[in-house]
């Protein structure tokens, strides 16, 4: 039953400010920090962790994050980085979230070993994962050590060492004047953002830019005051 209130029927009252309060809440950022769900661990083993790894799956943090999609409303994705800057990653996705900056998709990379066709794989953001890096094969990605993550890659291409675009198919878009949503450029909104958390962007990298590419900043000065203390039990050797 409905009853009338100053000419405005209550009950459309009611309605109205259920409709206005999910509204708010659908646009509020969302974060969870955990270690690895069993389930997730055991489809990690074998395809982005291997024995041999710099960190173990303990030293590593399962982040859900909520993030504005290309189709301009909020979704929750997944990303797993060091647990030493869990904390620091989700400020950063807080800090895209109230630019809008836009992540076209943000699934664990385990995803694609069962699903290859997955349309969604090319420009999927994503930070760890256990393999070489493209830029330098005798040595190990950053990803490896959680420290990393890639955001909208098809639409942030790197140059690879043998010429090559990664990902396959890009290359329109290593011309940095074109112009697409969530793409990164020296000096924009989001580049500021990563920069002033203490991110390094791998526009700068002096051979193969790799515009997708944002890497934490480890030195002996940010792990004494920006990170719970690990004394160097955690994958970076050298960094104290």
């Amino acid at each position: 039953m409905m009853r009338r209130v100053g000419g405005v029927f209550l009950g459309v009252l009611v309605i109205l400010c259920a409709a206005a309060a999910f509204a708010v809440a659908d646009t509020e950022f969302f974060s969870e920090t955990s270690p690895i769900p069993e389930a997730i661990r055991r489809q990690m083993i074998g395809t982005t962790w291997e024995e041999g790894c710099p960190v173990s799956l303990d030293q590593l943090a399962y982040l859900k994050l909520s993030h504005w999609g290309f189709d301009d409303q909020v979704h929750v994705g997944e990303l797993i980085v060091n647990k030493a800057i869990a904390e620091n990653t989700v400020e950063v996705f807080r800090a895209l979230f109230a630019l809008r900056f836009p992540i076209e998709s943000m699934k664990l990379p385990l995803h694609y070993f069962g699903h290859p066709d997955d349309p969604s794989k090319a420009n999927n953001s994503s930070g760890f994962f256990h393999r070489k890096d493209t830029q330098s094969t005798k040595q190990l990605s950053i990803h490896s050590y959680g420290l990393a993550f890639d955001l909208n890659p098809f639409y942030n291409p790197a140059i690879l060492p043998d010429g090559k675009t990664d990902p396959d198919g890009a290359e329109q878009f290593l011309n940095r004047r074109e112009t697409h949503k969530g793409m990164i450029r020296e000096g924009d909104e989001a580049f500021l953002v990563m920069t002033r958390l203490g991110w390094a962007w791998g526009g700068f990298f002096k051979h193969g830019a790799d515009p997708m590419h944002f890497e934490k900043i480890i030195n002996r000065n940010y792990i004494i005051n920006s990170l719970e203390y690990f004394p160097n039990d955690w994958g970076v050797d050298g960094a104290l």
